[in-house]
């Protein structure tokens, strides 16, 4: 007999699961080395006049200043935090 249960799983995938290991460990390699590349740029005071102004749906964004080596480290949790479960989820 057949149950009706719903399964957690997606049995008719189209990846074994490997894929889904590269891609999370090549997020994870680059994302340290960003991590890393921030704490070296802090680490020796990398400081410079910069700003970034943008616009985007009615928001405006405007950084003047900031060290760069909090720049690699913010992007580095963006990787982390945004790109890799949306990597995932697309799979």
């Amino acid at each position: 007999m057949e149950s009706n249960k719903k399964s957690n799983f997606n049995l008719h995938r189209r990846d074994s699961g490997y894929l889904r290991l590269i891609i999370s460990i090549l997020f994870l390699f680059i994302a340290g080395f960003v991590f890393w590349l921030g704490y070296q740029l802090v680490r020796i005071g990398a400081t410079g006049a910069w700003e970034i102004v943008s616009g985007f749906q009615g928001l405006n964004l405007y950084i003047a200043s900031l060290s760069p080596g909090l720049l690699f480290v913010i992007a580095g949790t963006v990787i982390l935090d945004w790109a890799l479960p949306k990597t995932l989820k697309n799979l």
